[in-house]
């Protein structure tokens, strides 16, 4: 995809209000430009060599990805401040908010507004702060996907992900219909409430998204199961606007990394499954991959019955290329 078609993805994306998933489903998925192939560089090590063995894709934490931007909420903190001044500060709308976390802790109005009496507002909008900072490195962790690319050759991603093109990297003949899978997958995720992987594009943006109502929703549910002393007595649920805010999330990142062609597998949840099934086309062996690990990459791809093997070479165009390895 241009940065032009991921640009009008990105803008639908946001646009989606929660209402009517299928339908938002139907209508974001318009906007994709699918790629006819897609790549996963990898480095030789013994974990993603035994994922080469048996077809495996492991779903990663967003917080161990190289850029610590990834997947990490972008906060307004003046408007945490003035959102905790106006519940707080103001006798109407301390009611509203009292009401409504009275609802979802099950605890009395009467106990939530004893509760908030203990501090003064500048108090609450300090551990407002701190319980947000908190929250926007648990989300960033719990954020975890498999990560793809459009270009095969580009030398940066064989320096980075490949160990100085001393790995490898995975093909895959690509179409919506390639993840199908009915592992019965539910989450607040939009993506996820139906029976398939979804895949999607990355927009690259110097504008960060905004999390902050999201992230401070969290907080707000956090806020009640701390009130009700137990979470199993909160009736806590994300509302519709808040759906596809682990996407967004997910597939924004600094137009700096624009040259990784990106595309994400999103599985928001933390537990299991950490890993999902889709055989590569062809594997591709690194310019520097010495010979032994070479040899091991060979083997493995024939016993994972992956129909092609290449390697890379330089061609007379001092040009990264590949060719068919004939075995």
């Amino acid at each position: 995809m241009t940065s032009k078609e991921r640009k009008k993805f990105w803008e639908v994306l946001v646009s989606l209000t929660g209402q009517n998933i299928p339908e938002e489903c139907e209508t974001l998925s318009k906007t994709i430009k699918y790629p006819q192939k897609l790549y996963r560089f990898r480095k030789a090590d013994i974990k993603s060599l035994e994922a080469l063995r048996t077809n495996r894709l492991y779903f990663s934490s967003a917080a161990y990805y190289d850029d610590p931007f990834d997947s990490f909420c972008s906060i307004n903190w003046n408007t945490v401040a003035e959102g905790i001044t106006h519940a707080l500060g103001d006798e109407n709308q301390r009611k509203i908010a009292f009401n409504i976390l009275s609802q979802q802790s099950g605890c009395t109005i009467e106990q939530v507004s004893a509760f908030f009496s203990s501090r003064n507002i500048n108090e609450w909008i300090l551990e407002g702060n701190n319980i947000i900072e908190q929250l926007r490195k648990i989300i960033q962790n719990m954020q975890r996907s498999i990560c793809f690319t459009e270009k095969d050759l580009n030398e940066v991603l064989w320096l980075k992900y490949s160990d100085n093109h001393t790995g490898f990297a995975l093909e895959f003949d690509f179409s919506p219909q390639s993840l199908l899978i009915d592992d019965g997958l539910r989450s607040t995720s939009a993506v996820n409430n139906a029976k398939y992987y979804s895949i999607y594009p990355v927009y690259y943006s110097n504008k960060a998204y905004d999390s902050t109502n999201y992230v401070r929703a969290v907080a707000e549910e956090m806020a009640a199961s701390i009130i009700s002393q137990s979470q199993q007595q909160s009736s806590l649920t994300i509302p519709p606007e808040m759906y596809w805010q682990i996407e967004r999330i997910s597939l924004i990142k600094h137009k700096c990394h624009e040259y990784d062609k990106e595309w994400r597998i999103i599985h928001p949840r933390s537990k299991e499954p950490s890993y999902m099934s889709w055989k590569p086309s062809g594997v591709i062996i690194g310019l520097k991959t010495d010979k032994p690990t070479r040899d091991l990459i060979i083997s493995l791809s024939k016993e994972a019955r992956i129909p092609n093997i290449y390697e890379c070479y330089i061609d007379n165009k001092n040009k990264l290329n590949k060719r068919r390895i004939r075995l």
